[in-house]
Parts: C-alpha cells; sequence; structure tokens
C-alpha cells in the first residue's frame, strides 16, 4: 500500500507505528488543536488573499469549509494514524469536500513545522492566560483573609519547632507574596511564547511574498518569532510557562501542607469544612483532608511533564524533530490543564479554612515561644550584648522546664539566678516588665517596621499587596485585550468573504 500523503514514499506507515505512535499522539491532540487551528486557517487564508497569492473565490470556498469543520466539530473526521498528523487529517477532510485544487491550496506558503508551533504556542498562550487569572484570583483571596485575621496571633514555627508568635493574617499575607513573585513569572512566560512562529516555514522561510506581520497580529501575537529556524526548533518557552507552573502549584502545595498539620486533632488551630474531606470505608470517625493531600502532590505532575519536556530536548539537533518538539510536550497540556482546574479548588481552601483563635494563642504562648523578646528586653533595658543576652535566656527557659513552670509564670527571682549563674550579673528589671516581654500578643505588636506581623506593619504589607495586584489586574488586561481584539478582528475579516462581492454595474 503506498503513501497516502507522498508521492515519495512507496509505502505506506505501518500499522504498528500507526497504532503505537502516530495515533494516540493524533487523537491526544486533534479536539484541543481544532479550534485554534481554525484561527491559523482563517488568518493565513485571509492574509494570502490580502498579497494576492489567492483568488477571493478560492479564499471564500477553503473559508467557508473551515467555518463548517469548525462548527460540526472533532466528530467531522475519522481520524487516521496513516495521516501522520493532526494537520494532515484535517487536510485531508479540506480536500475531500473542495477538491485537490482548492483544497491543496490552503497550505500554501507554510510547513507543518511553522503551523504546529503556531498550535503549540497558541495553546500555551491560553493555559498561561488562566494561570494568570488563577493567580491573582488566589491573590485577592490571600489578600481578603489577611485583612480579616490580621490580628489572630498564632505559633509561628521554624524546624516545625515553635519560634515566635504571629498572626494568621500574617502568614497568608507570606503566601501572597510568594504567588507575587509567581505571577511575575508566569507574565514572563507569556511573553516570550506570544510571538508567531508562521512564516518561518519548515525551518528557512518561505519563497513566497507573504505577510508575517499580518498573520500574527490577526492571531493576537505581539510579532513573528524574529529567525525562522528558531521558530520550528524551540519550545523553550512552553517549558518555561511549565516552569512557573511548577512554582505556583509549590506555592499552594506548602501552603496545603501547613493546613494538612493545622488541621490535625494535635494541632487543631483550623478547621476545614466537610466539602473538602472525605471519609474512611472502615472507621466512621475520621475526617480525611484528602482534598489537602492532592493539593500537596499536584507539583508533582507538573514536575514530570518538566523531566519530560526537558529529558527530551537534551542533546536535540537545533532544528524540528518530532522528540524534541512532540514528545517533549506530551504531559505538558495534561499538567497544565490540571492546575488551571485545581486552582478554584485552592481558592476554596483560602477562603473557607477557619482558624481557632484560642487554639492558636493558646500555642502562641506555649514552650517559650516569646524568649527573644525576653533576650531583646535584657538588650535594651541593661545594655548587655545579644550573646549575652541569648545565654542568659536560655538558662531562664531551662530553669523554668526544670521547675516545671510555663511562659507565663517565670518569676523576677528566677531571671536574676539565670543572669547571675551565666555572667555573674545583676539585671535591673522588674516583674511587669518580664511578663510584658513573654506576652505573645505583645511580641506581635512590638515588630515595626521590619515587615513583621504588628498592626503597624500588616498595614504596610496589605495596602501594598493590594497595590501589586491592583496594577498587575491592569497587566493582565493588557495582554489579554490584544488578543480578544484579535479574535473580533478576524472574525470580521472572515465575515467579509462570506458576503457576495458587488459587481459595479455596467452603463
Amino acid at each position: 500500500m503506498e503513501s497516502r500523503v507522498s508521492g515519495l514514499l512507496h509505502e505506506a506507515l505501518s500499522s504498528e507505528a500507526q497504532t503505537a505512535l502516530f495515533l494516540p499522539w493524533i487523537a491526544q491532540s486533534f479536539a484541543p488543536s481544532l479550534p485554534l487551528l481554525t484561527q491559523i486557517n482563517q488568518a493565513h487564508v485571509v492574509m494570502l488573499h490580502d498579497t494576492g497569492l489567492l483568488a477571493r473565490e478560492t479564499a471564500s470556498s477553503l473559508l467557508a469549509v473551515v467555518d463548517a469543520l469548525a462548527m460540526a466539530g472533532p466528530a467531522a473526521f475519522t481520524l487516521d494514524g496513516a495521516l501522520e498528523d493532526v494537520y494532515f487529517n484535517y487536510e485531508a477532510e479540506v480536500i475531500r469536500r473542495l477538491g485537490q485544487d482548492v483544497g491543496g491550496r490552503l497550505h500554501t506558503a507554510r510547513s507543518r513545522n511553522d503551523l504546529q508551533s503556531t498550535l503549540d504556542r497558541m495553546r500555551a498562550r491560553e493555559a498561561a492566560l488562566a494561570l494568570i487569572d488563577g493567580a491573582l484570583s488566589l491573590r485577592r483571596s490571600l489578600i481578603r483573609q489577611a485583612a480579616q485575621y490580621a490580628d489572630c496571633v498564632m505559633p509561628g514555627y521554624t524546624h516545625l519547632q515553635h519560634a515566635q508568635p504571629i498572626t494568621y493574617g500574617f502568614y497568608l499575607c507570606a503566601v501572597e507574596s510568594s504567588l507575587q513573585r509567581d505571577f511575575g513569572r508566569l507574565l514572563g512566560a507569556f511573553r516570550r511564547l506570544n510571538e508567531c512562529p508562521l512564516g518561518a516555514g519548515a525551518m528557512a522561510g518561505t519563497t513566497f511574498p507573504i505577510d508575517r506581520h499580518a498573520v500574527s497580529a490577526l492571531l493576537g501575537f505581539s510579532a513573528p518569532v524574529a529567525h525562522a529556524l528558531d521558530a520550528v526548533a524551540s519550545k523553550d518557552p512552553l517549558l518555561e510557562l511549565l516552569c512557573a507552573a511548577l512554582f505556583v502549584a509549590t506555592t499552594f502545595g506548602r501552603l496545603a501542607q501547613d493546613f494538612y498539620l493545622m488541621s490535625t486533632y494535635e494541632f487543631s488551630t483550623l478547621t476545614l469544612p466537610d466539602s473538602l474531606a472525605i471519609t474512611s470505608s472502615i472507621m466512621p470517625q475520621k475526617k480525611n483532608q484528602a482534598v489537602l493531600e492532592f493539593l500537596k502532590g499536584r507539583q508533582s505532575h507538573l514536575l514530570g511533564a518538566l523531566m519530560t519536556g526537558f529529558a527530551s530536548f537534551r542533546a536535540a539537533p537545533y532544528s524540528h524533530a518530532l522528540d524534541a518538539n512532540a514528545d517533549s510536550l506530551h504531559w505538558l497540556w495534561q499538567a497544565t490543564d490540571e492546575l488551571v482546574d485545581t486552582i478554584p479548588v485552592v481558592d476554596q481552601v483560602i477562603n473557607r479554612a477557619t482558624p481557632n483563635p484560642q487554639r492558636m494563642a493558646e500555642l502562641a504562648g506555649a514552650n517559650f515561644s516569646t524568649a527573644t523578646d525576653l533576650a531583646d528586653l535584657f538588650v535594651q533595658k541593661n545594655g548587655l550584648s545579644f550573646k549575652e543576652a541569648h545565654h542568659i535566656t536560655g538558662r531562664v527557659v531551662r530553669l523554668a522546664i526544670d521547675a516545671g513552670l510555663g511562659v507565663a509564670d517565670i518569676p523576677l527571682d528566677l531571671v536574676s539566678r539565670a543572669a547571675k549563674e551565666t555572667t555573674g550579673r545583676e539585671l535591673s528589671l522588674s516583674q511587669e516588665e518580664i511578663a510584658q516581654a513573654l506576652d505573645p500578643r505583645a511580641a506581635v505588636e512590638r515588630r515595626r517596621s521590619g515587615g513583621g506581623p504588628s498592626s503597624h506593619d500588616m498595614q504596610t504589607l496589605l495596602t501594598q499587596a493590594e497595590r501589586q495586584l491592583a496594577a498587575d489586574l491592569d497587566v493582565q488586561q493588557s495582554i489579554s485585550a490584544p488578543i480578544e481584539q484579535a479574535s473580533d478582528q478576524l472574525r470580521a475579516r472572515v465575515a467579509e468573504f462570506h458576503r457576495p462581492v458587488r459587481r459595479t454595474k455596467e452603463i
């Protein structure tokens, strides 16, 4: 059986290769690609007509079939592995409807290489815009919840041990800061992938006098990719998007890990609604935080997709090849689509998590978490070096533990004893000053002008976060609006070809 796509090849693609390699690739890509392929074909045909490479009648016939296939959807096509890829399957249906002479002109002045690269960039651009929108939504929720709980004192941890008192709002504000940077990474990836490869041909451009800028503009790209070989050889902007997406998943995965601990019986500092939990098949008392477990694990999907991408690109020739330009993206689409779908769940977790202020306050003052403030008091009131103050405070904690005392029960004489035993010094302090130094809420309010959890600093942090969110929302609008406008313009141009040409009446 001869090849159905080549006059050179004497044999069709083997049935084994079709089944194992080509048909799964085509089937996976066809439905998501069809709306984008429709736009690409529309823009290409309009440009070919405008540059005099297609007669109006031919362009009109092609656009009518492109529209009809878009309306019919994937069901209009019988996918065939022998046709090698998405485009040849699409083209075969166009030719079946219009014939070889008209249908075969759709592919004038382009290659599957620049066509596929454009498809990939448009699909990645949609994912980037969805992730940008999702990151902004999460930031908006974090800021709102941070403002609501700015004075909800909770324990802060380092090495998962009691460190210093903070507030729940302060914690959420920190997560929002991380998402600000994730937004910047998504934005950078979007800007680098928002260039149009069409017109690059197979690798060296085309001999036809096409207008690359016109096609690029009709598809909403910022510009054509300048170098024809680079346009078809490079998928790094897409892998950069995957890297940025991995950061987003890592950020909310870390939040999910913290919420996972905080919602345990042992911590009991946070409650999540039953709608975000599951039960046990055998233990009826169980409320398992399965949603948080999935959120913690989501980054592994993106990491796997990223490793596939880089492994496929390792030592790949700097040109078009399917291992680098198809296998490298094999898991990218599923991983990014999953992430886009996951973000509303993260948003629910942020908005519906309810802190337990009483339990948080109890733990915030436990396990000597305000000891640093006592050391600071020694420095500020008695002029000690911090090293000396640190040593004395460590001795205070040890003596209190040995005596079975909590942080709120430390007496003045114990502090004096620790200072005497450690440095031989007599300290000038009152019981009231010691109690104030060790109070967790007071400790929070003392942390001013360092980006800390005090009400003073939190107001500054929230104001900055809100201002940056507003600026980033403007950026989002500035990058999405041109794509929407281009889509409107493309529809208008295509509509021109569906209207009959007015002929001048002969006199």
